[in-house]
């Protein structure tokens, strides 16, 4: 007679249950959670993009603005982070619809779609066919509130993407423990290469598949360790490549500031409310705040280690009694343990975004007892059963088409943010709206707002001086740049500021100074040859002058004849009339400007000529 030690073994590695249905019995499952799934985003086929990283990944970009670029499409870093073929989707997106956000939020949601199904076919598959565990599993997954910010951020393109190809490779990887053969482990490889090149999240991968070895008992088998072994050095390159951009983009330097004993406490925080957000997905917002550093840390953030203790105590109790529960909670910890804040990165202790994958785990759990639920019942769920199932649904589906609204627009946004958790990314966030609107007051009054609440706010700084020198108030500009490099040194929009501030009360030397350091941190800035080369004029130094507004063209070509008037202007000073004539003629094709015209004809003038009408 065999022991339950071998009888359960057995049972693990037998991936499939032959006795059970199949996948064409029960294909109406993925179906209703795809066609529920809609509802709730309803609302993002008339978002717009926001000011929160889509301008820098879409509406400023200027490489995805055509697919000839497709060498620096491909190898370009955006905001520290590689992933090329996340940036590829996004050109695509902008040769179909340029700056009108619809095409980018279909393609996002019909992504989520996709993760939906693949999902339900993970479960489906790594359970041995149990129905109603892959329903209830993704049909959570589906609907969730705190999905939104992954599915409604054009941004996050990456995060969908990643997952897709993510999912993709879980499931490769059941077939090739059914069939292990090179081809289907090489299609695995392949999946989880299309993953990173999406986003490089997916370094945790390799450590995935142990997790599932560990569910089907293969960790004592050798071979489960040396098949993961290029997937270990993939992931080790690109989480290089990772780390290496985070500190070059400083998304470590003000977290650098954080006391030691906090940091501690950071990331029990977070698998503590990861949880709480995914059983009461309420308040949520695209911005959770670490805690102020100059107070006491919050109580809940004590608590937190405790929170964690239990989770491990279940894991371990449940080692071989509750093997599917003990699989979910390791899923979760293991997806989601690069974002957990034990070593501060970036400027949130928390997203939404970061649960997208890590939530599979949970939503594990509460399939595998609906699952029992129904065993317990012949198989199928009693009234009671489905009576709960679809108010839980009713109520996230609610939650989550009201999320999904608050992603209309960027003021929309900010102003749900400050509502749920106030913080000074959001005061930034918002006051950038107004100031964008010509709204300066109001702007003035958040950016100050968010400076009270961090005085490392450099954003806030940084446009709150860019508002002071507007009024002409130049001191309390460079004040302001002073107080935002006293944190980041080479914040280069400070630099390139303070210089025109300095320039603007006569301080050329310091002006200079601030200009050529601007454009050695960022060769292709937008308008920092622009300001030098009018500072050069302002200093009778226009060949120079000229040189820099050329330079300037390349990077930004003029739209106005601003810049060809300006060029006008100093070979005019030059007295080379004919190449000044040359200059105001492009100006004025572009503006039928009274002061181009006047300076044409003061050329025309000079040339000897009958000025022109």
């Amino acid at each position: 007679m065999k022991s339950k030690k071998q009888e359960f073994k057995k049972k693990k590695i037998a991936i499939v249950n032959p006795s059970a249905r199949g996948f064409k019995h029960y294909y109406w499952m993925p179906i209703v959670c795809i066609s529920l799934a809609l509802l709730p985003f309803i609302p993002v086929f008339t978002a717009d993009f926001v000011n929160w990283d889509d301008t820098e990944y879409v509406t400023n970009n200027l490489t995805i603005q055509t697919l000839s670029n497709f060498s620096e499409i491909v190898t370009a870093r955006v905001q520290g982070n590689y992933h090329p073929l996340t940036m590829l989707t996004l050109a695509c997106n902008y040769a179909i619809s340029g700056k009108d956000a619809t095409s980018y939020h279909v393609v996002n949601l019909m992504l989520h779609l996709m993760n939906v199904l693949l999902v339900f076919l993970f479960i489906f598959r790594l359970t041995g066919k149990k129905p109603w565990t892959a329903f209830v599993t993704a049909l959570l997954f589906a609907i969730h509130p705190l999905h939104v910010e992954s599915v409604a951020w054009v941004a996050e393109r990456k995060d969908v993407l990643y997952s897709f190809f993510f999912l993709a490779g879980l499931i490769a990887y059941l077939q090739y423990l059914e069939k292990r053969t090179l081809l289907r482990m090489s299609a695995v490889l392949g999946l989880f290469i299309l993953s990173l090149l999406s986003k490089p999240a997916a370094i945790i991968f390799p450590v995935v598949l142990l997790v599932i070895d560990y569910y089907y008992s293969r960790l004592g088998e050798t071979r489960s360790y040396l098949e993961k072994i290029p997937f270990f050095l993939i992931a080790v390159i690109f989480g290089l490549l990772a780390l290496y951009g985070q500190s070059v983009t400083g998304a470590v330097r003000y977290t650098l500031m954080i006391p030691a004993h906090f940091k501690f406490f950071f990331g029990f925080y977070g698998i503590m409310m990861y949880v709480f957000k995914a059983l009461l997905p309420v308040s949520l917002c695209t911005f959770y705040p670490y805690p102020a550093i100059n107070e006491t840390l919050p109580v809940i953030y004590y608590l937190s280690p405790i929170f964690t203790l239990i989770l491990v105590v279940l894991i371990i109790t449940g080692f071989r009694q509750r093997m599917l529960i003990t699989f979910g909670i390791i899923f979760y910890f293991v997806n989601l343990a690069l974002v957990l804040q034990f070593y501060p990165v970036g400027s949130a202790i928390i997203a939404d975004r970061y649960a997208y994958i890590p939530m599979i785990g949970l939503f594990l759990v509460a399939g595998h007892y609906f699952q029992k639920w129904a065993d317990n019942h012949a198989g199928k769920p009693t009234p009671l059963a489905w009576s709960l199932l679809v108010l839980i649904s009713i109520l996230l589906t609610i939650l989550t088409f009201q999320q999904a609204s608050t992603w209309k627009n960027s003021a929309s946004l900010w102003e749900q943010a400050l509502t749920a958790v106030p913080s000074s990314k959001a005061y930034t966030n918002r006051g950038l709206i107004y100031k964008r609107d010509g709204q300066n007051d109001k702007a003035l009054e958040m950016f100050t707002k968010a400076i009270e609440m961090n005085k490392a706010e450099k954003d806030a700084l940084i446009n709150r001086g860019d508002i002071w020198f507007y009024d002409k108030k130049y001191e309390q500009a460079i004040a302001d740049y002073n107080q935002s490099l006293s944190i980041y040194p080479d914040e280069q929009q400070a630099i390139q500021n303070r210089g025109a501030a300095y320039t603007a009360i006569g301080k050329y030397d310091l002006a200079m100074a601030d200009m050529n350091l601007a454009l050695k941190l960022n060769p292709n800035s937008l308008n920092g040859y622009a300001n030098r080369a009018l500072l050069k004029q302002s200093l009778n130094q226009n060949q120079a002058a000229i040189d820099d507004f050329y330079t300037h063209m390349k990077i930004k070509p003029d739209t106005t004849g601003d810049v060809w008037n300006a060029i006008g202007v100093s070979y005019m000073r030059l007295k080379d009339y004919p190449r000044a004539l040359a200059c105001f003629n492009k100006a004025i094709k572009l503006s039928n400007n009274k002061v181009f015209l006047n300076n044409r004809g003061y050329v025309i003038s000079q040339l000897g000529k009958k000025p022109q009408p």
